[in-house]
């Protein structure tokens, strides 16, 4: 929740966005382009704005959401904001009568901003007496250590592939000594063999061999690279089918529990009715005996 005096910060910037070990593979950076890559910056940025007014709790949950990727979308929340892991997660919190979470508000804002559901909205206004956000960017970068949300245009880093760091660097060499060899090849004294024109021109095209293997190599890395993009909107829409599940399956139990407790209930009240009902056809017996006794008494 907002809170008006400044306390020490913890800085974040996209160097904090990275992917997770997924079957075997190591933790990778998080680069322009993946599907991460975006909104990743959009929730940097909106930390940024906030970060000055926002009480050390609130600092460090929104700094685990946004490095631990779970405000990436699911195509499931695509234009559903209620179907949003974070949505779901604040819906927990209220069905176990806790406080809704101002960096999860904060999030959930800066991704759907007017398409929040009027309920949600709702809920946050009563709990925190607003909605709106005030910008105090300058103020987070007016603190020392701080890093812009995302790098600059000439800034490199990442590093780039091998193939297009030799290969590609080399290319002006490799034209030129293509160049050589052709002429090589073609500039034949009259009366040399066919035979020694192939062999020439055959040391020509072989250069062209290692730019070959170079574009087949960075195809590979683009297909793999599309592939990874799918898997991980795949992932994130199987970890919310694996939450929806387990908690219609806690449900179900508690279901199960309630049922089996009113039955008990139900049987221990009808005992009692019952007791309740003999006991009154006692007293009735008695009261009615008692009058004939005092009669036998008197005669």
């Amino acid at each position: 929740m907002p809170c008006k005096r400044k306390k020490p910060m913890i800085m974040l910037s996209y160097k904090d966005l990275v992917r997770p070990r997924i079957k075997g593979k190591p933790p990778r950076q998080v680069k322009k382009g993946d599907p991460e890559w975006e909104d990743g910056i959009k929730c940097i940025k909106a930390y940024h704005s906030q970060a000055t007014v926002l009480s050390p709790a609130d600092r460090q949950e929104m700094r685990e959401i946004i490095r631990r990727l779970r405000y990436v979308i699911s195509p499931s929340a695509k234009h559903a904001p209620s179907s949003h892991t974070l949505m779901k997660a604040h819906q927990r919190n209220i069905k176990k009568g806790n406080a809704p979470s101002w960096p999860i508000f904060i999030i959930l804002k800066t991704l759907y901003g007017s398409a929040l559901p009027k309920k949600y909205r709702t809920c946050i206004r009563n709990t925190f007496g607003t909605t709106e956000l005030d910008d105090h960017t300058h103020e987070y970068f007016a603190l020392d250590g701080a890093e812009p949300a995302e790098p600059d245009a000439t800034e490199e880093d990442y590093p780039r592939s091998p193939w297009q760091d030799g290969i590609l660097d080399d290319k002006a060499k490799i034209s030129k000594e293509t160049k050589k060899r052709d002429a090589s090849a073609l500039d034949i004294e009259d009366g040399s063999s066919s035979a020694n024109k192939r062999t020439k021109v055959r040391g020509a095209e072989s250069l062209s061999l290692p730019m070959q293997l170079a574009n087949a190599v960075s195809e590979q890395q683009t297909a793999r690279e599309g592939g990874c993009e799918g898997s991980i909107g795949k992932l994130w829409e199987m970890i919310d089918n694996k939450f929806e599940a387990m908690r219609a399956d806690f449900e179900r139990h508690e279901k199960d529990k309630l049922e089996v407790r009113n039955r008990e209930l139900q049987a221990v009240m009808m005992e009692a009715v019952k007791s309740h009902g003999e006991f009154l056809l006692r007293l009735a017996e008695i009261a009615w005996q008692r009058p004939a006794a005092l009669q036998d008494a008197d005669v």
